[in-house]
């Protein structure tokens, strides 16, 4: 995984590709290669930065689904109340 370009570089390229100049002609400009520019402006394309968000999720997943605990619960209820009802007879 590559390093990030200065944010200075970042935004020289940023006003270049908005003023459509060419990918050449930015690459050769700021010394950095096409295949950034491409990437670059991909990324300002579908996000609107340009660096990609991380996509890693953070924490913990849940232990339960919710519609797992629904059941439980029910299962809990019923449990009393066949369990109440037996015992107080």
């Amino acid at each position: 995984m590559g390093r990030r370009l200065p944010d200075e570089v970042v935004h020289r390229i940023r006003i270049r590709i908005e003023v459509g100049e060419a990918v050449l002609a930015i690459a050769e400009a700021v010394k950095v290669g096409k295949k950034t520019i491409y990437k670059m402006r991909l990324n300002l394309d579908i996000w609107g930065e340009p660096y990609a968000p991380p996509t890693v999720v953070l924490g913990r997943p849940r232990a339960l689904l919710p519609y797992q605990g629904m059941v439980i619960y029910y299962v809990m209820v019923l449990n009393f109340l066949l369990t109440g009802f037996t015992k107080a007879s």
